[in-house]
């Protein structure tokens, strides 16, 4: 042993007796014969910080020094000889502190996590070939729970026509039983400081559990329900050890089909029952009793009545939680249990349950099922609010994305802001949905093999995982860190920098001119579609359709505010749809350039590079249709005022430019995509009614906008030879 190990070695039996002494003692003789750097840990360390130290050891073989890295929770007897490291703050969860000794690197964490996560942040330090010199660094989270979510559903409603419910299988889910896949997939989440993977589905129980008190409920072959039983367990299992909660998402009142047609019963209840209310809450006593590692989300509305969900909660659901933990002999252990806030009195239901279960959160989306500004306002901030101050720590949900699909999108700016923002309010989860959740784990890119979306869109996970970590960082410190990531990626910091602008350029451009022009925040529209003539001008006809924009966009116009401004000589205020669609061309313009000066510094990942590029050329089409539609939809409603034709007049070149850009969007996504959006079913309306196999391309589309135009013709050739030309409320009749 040498003199630096007994030194060590006799602080250690300083500063503790017994069983430390033992502990130090076999540690630095068990690791006295080893290579340089060399790893102390605690032999009773759990799997979360073996995992943790595994990857540290990996990445050390790479660094010359000599000496030892000591890595323990802080409480540890281990770290007894470092008498000047300071304790954690009572309560404090998933933090380290990375700090240089004389004689050792010291990696000590709050908990296991922590260790974990001191253990990978040293470990991409010595990624560079060396440790520093010098290091104290204290980090903890900003946010408590950090997820992104999978989507065990599907686009199409195809189980027996009922919304939601899909059985786990190999046809339905073949990515569910690819360890390899979740290994990697698992690891990305841990590299990135993830620690909650959300498993969403309408009703899992019959996939994962027995359930012996109603064989008639099962609805899988035996094999299959045990395959499924084991691969949840191993999933389960390897998210713990790697610092994340998996938790499974179901909807109320989902019943077993299988239960449903054996008993004459319906699939979904909009009220509960005394029959619902036990096989529910036996469901889930015997998934807290079968995976007790495992939490659970809840959507509590849709089905179920609003005015139940209270009621429910806490007969139901609680009652079946704490039934499952008593039979586990841990009544006190209780696993998080998320609360949505959709289609449900929230504030009741959290008002009932807090009393009785302390492990609770809520849940609510930030801007809907899209992204489109950094901060949210109006009755959306107004729910938010109270959501943080019921007293349970609240989560949001960045829902669906469905303005951005199916492009690459990557603004650390624009996620930062409004992590930001969120950290601001109160809010202390981030709940994130990939960017195409429908088709997880796969993009729309039409390649072979298909690109897988941790691959594709590495950046959008990332850019929101470090930010719910931390997102008080320096913004020109963050841009040297994004260009550094990119210049991995790509080969030199010269291509990086202008991949970033790219990225930062083209993000905006969707997110700020949706709130503008578009009908609705969800899922119904398909932004990168485009819209029709008559869904610009009037959108208030497709109310029924698509849940039109309240008072939660940024301040500023619609387009009919902005004509009848403009008529009435008015000054504007805010926004203008006219103003952001020319600032999203010129944006979209800016990103094509930085693309093409950056082409030639580009020494890696080619093929990639070219389909960024070419994503980049599609979103400034998009923007340029827009820009030109809108315009010309102005025109169109200006001359509801005017009722003089010359404003019909000067709406036709621009809807003619329109398609024009849309034929070039057309040519950009030809063979570079498969479809547009994930969304192929009745939900979806708006450009088009939403149906398997149509309009989901922008080929589909383009015919249509062509008849568009061609009738507009028609009927302005029509209104020019009238003596009497045609007037009313509306304007529609001109595209019909």
């Amino acid at each position: 042993m040498s003199t630096m190990e007994l030194h060590q070695l006799r602080a250690c039996q300083a500063a503790a007796r017994g069983a430390a002494v033992a502990i130090c003692a076999a540690t630095l003789f068990a690791v006295t014969a080893s290579a340089s750097p060399r790893v102390v840990s605690d032999p009773a360390a759990t799997a979360r910080e073996r995992y943790g130290i595994a990857r540290l050891e990996a990445a050390l073989r790479a660094a010359p020094e000599n000496g030892r890295v000591v890595v323990a929770v802080r409480s540890s007897p281990l770290l007894a000889a470092y008498g000047d490291l300071p304790q954690f703050a009572p309560g404090l969860l998933e933090a380290f502190r990375l700090k240089r000794e004389p004689d050792a690197w010291i990696v000590a964490g709050s908990d296991a996590s922590g260790v974990l996560y001191g253990c990978l942040k040293l470990a991409r330090m010595a990624a560079s070939g060396h440790l520093p010199a010098s290091l104290d660094r204290l980090e903890q989270p900003a946010m408590k729970l950090r997820g992104t979510c999978i989507g065990m559903q599907k686009t199409e409603v195809t189980y027996d026509g009922a919304e939601y419910d899909y059985p786990y299988t190999p046809e339905n889910f073949p990515f569910f039983y690819d360890r390899g896949r979740w290994q990697r997939y698992l690891d990305f989440l841990a590299e990135n400081r993830v620690n909650t993977l959300y498993l969403w589905n309408g009703h899992p129980f019959t996939s994962l559990l027995d359930l012996p008190r109603y064989p008639d409920a099962k609805e899988l072959p035996e094999d299959l329900l045990q395959r499924n039983m084991e691969m949840f367990r191993w999933l389960a299992e390897e998210a713990d050890r790697r610092g994340i909660w998996l938790i499974q998402g179901f909807y109320n009142i989902h019943i077993s089909h299988a239960l449903a047609k054996a008993r004459g019963l319906q699939f979904h209840y909009t009220a509960p029952d005394d029959f619902t209310r036990a096989y529910t809450r036996y469901c889930i006593s015997e998934f807290i009793r079968s995976y007790p590692n495992v939490g659970l989300m809840t959507t509590l509305g849709e089905a179920l009545a609003p005015r139940y969900g209270p009621d429910w909660l806490t007969t139901a659901i609680l009652p079946g939680v704490k039934d499952g933990l008593k039979a586990l002999g841990t009544p006190d252990r209780e696993p998080p249990v998320i609360v949505r806030a959709h289609a449900t009195d929230i504030e009741a239901a959290m008002r009932e349950a807090l009393p009785i279960y302390r492990n609770i959160y809520t849940m609510h989306k930030w801007n809907g099922e899209s992204l489109t500004w950094t901060d949210v306002r109006g009755e959306v901030l107004a729910m938010h609010e109270k959501l943080v101050h019921l007293g349970s720590e609240h989560i949001a949900n960045v829902h669906l994305l469905s303005d951005l699909e199916p492009f690459r999108w990557g603004s650390p700016e624009f996620v930062q802001s409004t992590v930001e923002s969120m950290v601001r309010h109160g809010i202390q989860g981030l709940h994130l949905y990939p960017l195409r959740y429908w088709e997880w784990p796969v993009s729309a890119d039409d390649t072979s093999p298909l690109l897988g979306q941790i691959d594709r869109d590495w950046i959008w996970f990332e850019t929101w995982a470090r930010y719910a970590w931390n997102p008080h960082r320096n913004r020109a410190a963050e841009r040297q860190y994004w260009i550094g990531r990119l210049a991995e990626k790509y080969g030199t910091r010269q291509a990086g920098e202008r991949i970033l602008d790219a990225y930062q350029l083209s993000g905006v451009c969707a997110p700020r001119l949706l709130p503008r022009i578009g009908i609705t925040e969800g899922n119904r529209q398909a932004f990168s579609l485009g819209m029709l003539m008559t869904q610009l001008i009037d959108p208030e006809r497709f109310h029924a359709l698509a849940l039109l924009w309240t008072g939660d966009a940024p301040p500023g116009e619609r387009l009919s505010d902005w004509v009848e401004r403009e008529w009435k000589r008015q000054p504007h205020s805010g926004e203008t749809p006219i103003g952001v669609a020319d600032d999203a061309v010129k944006s979209s313009a800016a990103a094509v350039e930085a693309v093409g000066e950056a082409a030639p510094s580009v020494t890696r990942n080619r093929d990639e590079f070219l389909r960024i590029a070419n994503d980049t050329r599609c979103i400034h089409a998009l923007m340029q249709y827009y820009d030109a539609k809108t315009r010309a939809a102005a025109m169109v409603l200006r001359y509801g005022y005017s009722h003089d034709t010359k404003d019909l007049e000067a709406a036709l070149p621009l809807l003619r430019q329109s398609v024009d850009f849309y034929r070039e969007l057309v040519k950009l996504t030809d063979t570079t995509y498969r479809q547009a959006c994930s969304v192929h079913s009745a939900s979806r309306r708006i450009p088009f009614l939403g149906a398997p196999g149509r309009y989901t391309h922008w080929r589909d589309c383009l015919p249509e906008y062509e008849k568009e135009l061609a009738t507009f013709e028609r009927n302005l050739e029509l209104l020019r030879t009238s003596a009497a030309p045609r007037r009313g409320a509306s304007l529609d009749w001109l595209f019909e």
